[in-house]
């Protein structure tokens, strides 16, 4: 069962929509595509994500972003997004300090966690993070979107046929730091048709 609880951001209060399995074996936070292109933490693929994960044992927060729902706050281009969700993280880890922590991104939402992982000190960064559809470039020749290395265990899935985030440009990203990718053929950025071996890719890459 889905809950709603409130925390105090830097720009106000966050909402956040907690799923909590019966016996916790983990710790997750979940973040949500674009708020000014629909993007909302009920989207298909965070809760494809939270549904996974919460069948696994691991209790998720799904924040939402500044701007969005009952959060406060206006939208600031990923920058307090990130430091926002490295708060909740921090929050997340102290309610629960001996629980493996691991995290998951899609979009607008992968771009956020990229640039949060560099905000949390090594011992509070998650042990896996999923970034689907990660935006590493120009957004549709409009919005350029610098996304920071990360050196990490990261599993990275993207559409073949994403004409959002094109997938040469995470590739490109991906190459120095030689992260494999996932790539699913025919794909667009909302994995249109293809829920079913994400679901498939996202239980085999978390293991709790």
């Amino acid at each position: 069962m889905t809950e709603q609880i409130f925390l105090q951001g830097e720009a106000g209060q966050i909402e956040i929509f907690e799923d909590c399995p019966e016996n916790i074996k983990a710790i997750a936070v979940v973040t949500h595509p674009h708020p000014l292109m629909g993007g909302n933490p009920q989207h298909k693929i965070p809760q494809l994500i939270t549904d996974v994960l919460l069948e696994k044992g691991c209790l998720v927060w799904r924040p939402s972003f500044r701007g969005m729902g009952q959060s406060e706050g206006a939208h600031d281009h990923g920058n307090g997004e990130s430091r926002d969700v490295a708060l909740l993280s921090l929050e997340l880890q102290k309610r629960y300090p001996d629980l493996p922590f691991i995290a998951g991104g899609f979009s607008f939402g992968s771009h956020v966690w990229s640039k949060s992982f560099h905000l949390l000190a090594e011992q509070n960064r998650p042990e896996k993070l999923l970034l689907a559809g990660l935006p590493c470039g120009f957004v549709r020749g409009a919005v350029d979107y610098q996304t920071p290395q990360i050196d990490s265990d990261i599993l990275l899935v993207h559409g073949e046929q994403d004409d959002i985030t094109p997938l040469q440009d995470v590739i490109d990203w991906a190459k120095p730091q030689r992260h494999p990718i996932t790539i699913m053929p025919g794909a667009n950025h909302f994995f249109t048709g293809y829920l079913k071996p994400l679901r498939l890719i996202i239980e085999r890459y978390f293991v709790i």
